[in-house]
């Protein structure tokens, strides 16, 4: 679990570095605003508290058509752009740390045609009714928590003698 808390940190640290890298200064935007993107123009009109590097900032992004809005719309959009790929990291990390560890739990494997379980009622060896649970595809016996939730009926085996 310690793994996996410090892979996320990773992912986050070099994502923060990244949106960082999204936005611009005032002195890039003075020097040569066309080569700046919108993307980064935005982020740093919404992130900024500088109010003439702001109002410069509007300037351009309205030359541009690009509104006060759509810049906070396009920042939050990234922002949780972002914040999926962190989880899908986080999640990726737990999933790579558990097949190296054997940490799974569950059922075990099945296959990629498994369609289930189903009752099945049978004589055991001393003449008395057993109801089992089998997979429905190769009629093997499985575990009864994979009937559960259904009624014991035997229609799909009936013949009563295994």
């Amino acid at each position: 679990m310690h793994t996996i808390r410090q892979n996320a940190a990773v992912v986050a640290a070099l994502l923060a570095l990244s949106l960082a890298a999204c936005t611009t200064s005032q002195q890039a935007l003075s020097k040569n605003p066309k080569a700046i993107s919108t993307s980064a123009l935005c982020r740093s009109f919404v992130t900024t508290n500088d109010a003439q590097f702001k109002q410069a900032l509007y300037v351009e992004l309205s030359s541009r058509s690009v509104s006060a809005l759509q810049c906070v719309d396009m920042v939050n959009n990234q922002n949780n752009a972002i914040a999926a790929g962190v989880a899908i990291a986080a999640v990726g990390a737990a999933v790579a740390v558990c097949a190296n560890n054997d940490c799974g739990g569950g059922g075990g494997y099945r296959p990629s045609y498994y369609q289930g379980a189903d009752w099945d009622a049978f004589y055991n060896a001393y003449g008395q009714i057993v109801w089992a649970c089998r997979e429905i595809a190769s009629g093997r016996f499985t575990y009864d928590t994979n009937c559960y939730g259904k009624a014991q009926t035997d229609w799909r085996w009936p013949s009563k003698y295994v």
